[in-house]
Order: structure tokens, then C-alpha cells, then sequence
């Protein structure tokens, strides 16, 4: 999990992973749902997946790395 975790905070700075992996689970899950249930689904169920994605993401960078956050000086 430790070498996961050192590939994926590693590949750009936390805010922009944040907003990647948001745009990723959104798109995932988004695109499906608005063919069986509709755009109003789309919304809903893309912005759900894109949310906890992104919590896990955070999760996951702040469980291993916690300065990630912090700016080098």
C-alpha cells in the first residue's frame, strides 16, 4: 500500500490530484448512469462518486504523507 501511495502523491501536487481523481469518478460513473436513468442522475450519482473519490484520494495522501500539504521552503 506504501508503494501505491508513493505513486500516487507523487504524481502532482494534492489539489490537482484532487480535481483529477474528482473529473475521473465523474466521468466513471456519470457517463452509465445518464444512459439508464437520465441527466438528473448524471448529476447526482457523478458528483457523489466524484466527492468520495476525491475524500479517499485525500485520505489516502494525508494517511501516509501528512506535510503533503505543506509548501516546501
Amino acid at each position: 500500500m506504501r508503494a501505491f501511495a508513493d505513486m500516487v502523491v507523487t504524481l502532482a501536487p494534492p489539489p490537482l490530484m484532487v480535481a483529477v481523481v474528482f473529473f475521473v469518478a465523474y466521468l466513471l460513473v456519470g457517463i452509465p448512469v445518464q444512459f439508464t436513468r437520465g441527466p438528473a442522475a448524471r448529476d447526482a450519482f457523478g458528483t457523489l462518486a466524484g466527492v468520495f473519490a476525491a475524500l479517499v484520494y485525500i485520505t489516502l495522501a494525508m494517511s501516509f504523507y501528512p506535510d503533503v500539504h505543506a509548501a516546501p521552503r
